[in-house]
This record gives structure tokens, sequence and C-alpha cells, in this order.
């Protein structure tokens, strides 16, 4: 059991002793300025954070998944529509990207378009979370293999001096 557990996980990680290093990072970018929208964007933090299987980052690290929200309100400024109905609904946009210090950059893996309403956000967090946790299943032996290949070492220059 234990050679398992050694071959499953690097020496880096063990090194470390850090349990952050077991856990997939979840990059969260928001981009919500209407009030239903901030509140579902800070609530899917919130529960990433509190994962026990994922870390919330503030930025790409080696590697793991980007979460990408665009959030607008669905009735502020059309006309004919009551402005009570302003702030009561977002219309949010997601994608999900994998990510590596391997790649040239982000690699798109899915993405949908959908309404939350004020009382809705713990809701559609959780299913945005599992839709996280579909995308990490689903990509596991490649972020394996990310995690199992070291980082190539930097290589000294050759520089003429004239």
């Amino acid at each position: 059991m234990l050679a398992l557990v050694l071959l499953i996980f690097p020496a880096q990680a063990r090194a470390a002793g850090n349990e952050n290093e077991t856990r997939l990072s979840v990059l969260v970018d928001c981009h919500c300025s209407d009030p239903v929208g901030e509140s579902f964007c800070s609530d899917f933090k919130d529960k990433v954070r509190d994962s026990a299987a994922y870390r919330l980052v503030d930025h790409a690290d080696a590697y793991g998944i980007g979460v990408h929200l665009w959030c607008v309100d669905l009735f502020a400024g059309l006309p004919g529509v009551d402005s009570k109905l302003s702030g009561t609904m977002s219309a949010v946009s997601v994608a999900f990207t994998i990510y590596s210090d391997k790649l040239p950059g982000e690699v798109y893996e899915d993405s949908s378009v959908f309404r939350v309403g004020k009382g809705a956000a713990d809701e559609m967090s959780d299913r945005i979370l599992a839709a996280v946790g579909q995308l990490a299943t689903a990509n596991k032996a490649v972020f394996e293999h990310i995690r199992a290949t070291p980082k190539p070492a930097a290589t000294a220059t050759q520089r003429v001096i004239e």
C-alpha cells in the first residue's frame, strides 16, 4: 500500500507535506458586476475554498481547472421592463478550461449559459462545482501525467563574448 502511495504522489508533494499539494487547483475568474452575479461568484468561490478536493487559486499555477464566469443583469436597461425586476436575476456564462505550466495556454473544455435568480446562487454554485468534479474526473489521467512529469531543469545558455 505504501508503495502505491509513493507512486501516486510526486516526491515534491510528499516533501512539502502540504495538503494543498494533493488538492486540484481551481482558478475562478469572475466578470460579474450585477448584484446577483456577484453573489453567485462569491458563493462559488466559497464552495471551492471550503472543498476538500479543490483549492481556490487567484492565478494559474502548475496545473488545474479554470472557471471563467461572466454575468449580466437580465432585466437592467430593457425597455418596458419594470425596474423592480432589475437585480433579481443574472444571465451567467461559464467557460471551463484546464491549464498547466507545461501547456502554451489554457485549453478549452466546455461552456454553458444559464440564469441565476436571487435566491438560487447556492444551488447553482453546487451545480458548477459538480461540473468541475466531472471535468477533474475526465482529465484525471492528464493531471496525473502532468503531476508525475518533472519540470525540465534550467540549462545555461552559451554566450559569445567579444
